[in-house]
C-alpha cells in the first residue's frame, strides 16, 4: 500500500460505508480514481469490510486478553489454538510470552473454562489471563455498553453485514424482506446503538509498511486522565481496562519502527502512567471477530414475546 492506500484504509477503518464521492474528496482523488483503488483493496483479500457485532449480542460479553509461553515451536499450538471458535484474534508475538489472543466467552466461567483448555495443551508452559473491565477505544469493533432489543430481521442484517459491510441497501433489503428505505433505517439504528460497527480491517502480509505493538501498563494511582490521552493518541488501535498484571492494555500502530518508539516515549510520558511493558506482534494468525454469531449462547438467551434478544452489556471490543 502506498499513502493514499494507507488515507483510504484509515478512513475506512472509522466507517467502513463511506461513499466512493467522501473518499474521494477526503484523499483528493476522482472518484473513479477513488473507487478503483477501494476496489482493489478488496478484491485482494488484504483489506475486508465487515460488520463487527457487540460481542454482548452474539453472547459473549466477556472477554479476555491471554498470553502463553511455550516450550517448542509455537507455529504448531497457533494452528490449534485458531481452530478455536471462542477466540477471534491470535498473534505470534516477541517477548516472554510466544503468542497472545483473545477470548470471547459467554460469561467468566467459561472464560476459566477456556483458559484451563489452553493451559493443558501440549508445548504450553504459562498462561497469564487479564480480565476486561471496560473497553475503551477500538478501530474494530463496537465499545461501550449496548442496551437494545434486536428481532430476526435485525439478526439477519447483522449476518449480511459480517459477510459483506458494503453490502448496498438494496442487497441487504432483498436478503431480509424490508424495502431499501427499510433496511437503511435499520442498519443506521444498529449502528447508532453500538449493536455493530461496520470497517475495514486490514490482513497484514508482511510486505506493507504497517507495525503493531502490544502494550500492558500499569498506573500510578487512579489516573483516568492518562487513559483518556491514551486514548486520543492517533497512534493507539485498541485499550482497554483491565484486572491482572496490568492496568490497561493498550496497542499502537505505526509505519515505521521509528515511529513506534515516538509513541512508546509518548505512552511513557504520559501523566498517571506507571511501567510499560511491550511486545511486537509478529505475524497476525487469526483475526475473524464475525465468528460466533450463530453459537448456541445466542439462540438460549432470553427472548420476549414477540422473539426479540434482549441484550444489555458494560463491555465490548476486540484486543490485538
Amino acid at each position: 500500500m502506498d499513502e493514499t492506500d494507507e488515507a483510504i484504509v484509515a478512513l475506512l477503518e472509522v466507517d467502513g460505508r463511506l461513499t466512493h464521492r467522501e473518499i474521494a474528496r477526503a484523499v483528493g482523488l476522482s472518484r473513479s480514481a477513488a473507487a478503483a483503488r477501494v476496489q482493489r483493496l478488496i478484491s485482494s483479500g488484504q483489506v475486508i469490510i465487515r460488520g463487527a457485532v457487540h460481542p454482548a449480542v452474539l453472547g459473549r460479553g466477556a472477554l479476555a486478553h491471554v498470553s502463553l509461553a511455550l516450550a517448542g515451536p509455537a507455529t504448531p499450538v497457533a494452528q490449534h489454538v485458531a481452530q478455536r471458535a471462542d477466540v477471534p484474534f491470535l498473534s505470534l508475538t516477541s517477548g516472554t510470552h510466544a503468542m497472545v489472543a483473545e477470548v470471547r466467552a459467554p460469561s467468566v466461567r467459561h472464560i476459566d473454562r477456556s483458559v484451563a483448555d489452553l493451559r493443558g495443551l501440549d508445548g504450553v508452559v504459562g498462561v497469564d489471563t487479564l480480565t476486561y473491565v471496560e473497553v475503551v477505544r477500538d478501530v474494530v469493533g463496537p465499545v461501550g455498553d449496548v442496551r437494545t432489543e434486536i428481532d430476526g430481521t435485525d439478526r439477519a442484517l447483522l449476518r449480511a453485514l459480517q459477510e459483506d459491510g458494503r453490502a448496498s441497501f438494496v442487497n441487504l433489503a432483498t436478503v431480509v424482506g424490508l424495502s431499501a428505505a427499510g433496511a437503511r433505517r435499520r442498519v443506521l439504528r444498529l449502528i447508532d446503538e453500538q449493536v455493530v460497527r461496520i470497517g475495514a480491517v486490514v490482513r497484514h502480509s508482511g510486505r506493507d509498511r504497517q507495525v503493531a505493538m502490544g502494550l500492558g501498563i500499569r498506573l500510578a494511582g487512579a489516573e483516568d486522565s492518562a487513559l483518556d490521552a491514551l486514548a486520543a493518541m492517533p497512534a493507539a488501535i485498541f485499550v482497554a481496562r483491565t484486572l491482572g498484571r496490568y492496568d490497561v492494555l493498550a496497542t499502537i500502530r505505526a509505519f515505521s519502527n521509528s515511529q513506534l518508539v515516538e509513541a512508546l516515549d509518548a505512552v511513557r510520558g504520559l501523566a498517571g502512567v506507571g511501567a510499560v511493558d511491550s511486545w511486537a506482534h509478529l505475524a497476525v494468525v487469526k483475526e475473524s471477530y464475525a465468528a460466533g454469531f450463530e453459537g448456541p449462547e445466542l439462540g438460549n438467551r432470553p427472548r420476549d414475546d414477540a422473539g426479540r434478544h434482549t441484550v444489555s452489556s458494560d463491555a465490548g471490543g476486540s484486543s490485538q
